[in-house]
């Protein structure tokens, strides 16, 4: 045997040794593995042979999912504000830590750049917020006075148009003030300040003053 032979043999040998122990140092921590998962399974009355177990209940204040730049994307909580009423939340938030969708008791906001819709109990929302400027509803869905059903559309002139089930009527009014009820409505007279409710068949028209004086009505 050459002095070339014996050295490839010995290098041989050497890498053998270190695949064994790999292997032994895996086998040491796959049965680490296992006595845990037995001795958790075992204080929490499961089984192992039938791969169950009653530890079904993880408790905690916050949870975080976390995107691979390590900022939160979706966060399970609860908010305690005022910490005399708390409430359970679901937010999820895109890449710029903005929330886009928040789930809580009773409401339900889904936001996409400036324009939000909100689902807060009976009432369904679509507001629109400029830069720096508090959010500006654009229309309304939901239980207007009385329990009747209620639709509101706004414009962001100040027109809008409000139609209420319960009355039931059309409210309008234009970027000028004008007013136009269309249906049953309460006028209350100049003179003797007595307050009277037209029908369903009426039309009433007011005027862009401060108190929007009565300008024509049929019938």
């Amino acid at each position: 045997m050459t002095d070339k032979d014996f050295a490839e043999r010995l290098e041989k040998l050497e890498r053998d040794n270190k695949r064994l122990k790999r292997i032994a140092a895996a086998g040491v921590a796959l049965a680490a593995l296992l006595g845990v998962i037995y001795a958790v399974a075992c204080s929490s009355g499961g089984s192992i042979a039938n791969g169950k177990s009653s530890a079904e209940k993880v408790t905690a204040r916050e949870f975080d999912v976390v995107d691979g730049a390590g900022k939160v994307r979706v966060q399970i909580a609860t908010d305690c504000a005022p910490a005399t009423n708390c409430w359970p939340s679901i937010k999820m938030f895109d890449k710029d830590g903005k929330p886009v969708t928040s789930i809580g008791a009773g409401t339900l906001s889904v936001s996409g750049g400036a324009q939000t819709a909100t689902l807060l109990r009976d009432h369904l929302q679509f507001s629109v917020a400029a830069n720096g400027s508090k959010p500006r509803v654009t229309a309304e869905l939901g239980s207007g006075s009385g329990g009747g059903g209620l639709l509101s559309l706004q414009s962001n002139n100040g027109s809008y148009v409000v139609v209420n089930a319960n009355s039931p009527s059309v409210e309008v009014k234009d970027s000028q003030g004008y007013m136009m009820d269309l249906g049953a409505v309460d006028l209350t007279a100049v003179i003797s300040g007595q307050t009277s409710q037209t029908t369903a068949d009426s039309i009433v028209m007011f005027g862009n003053d401060n108190k929007h004086h009565l300008i024509w009505r049929a019938p």
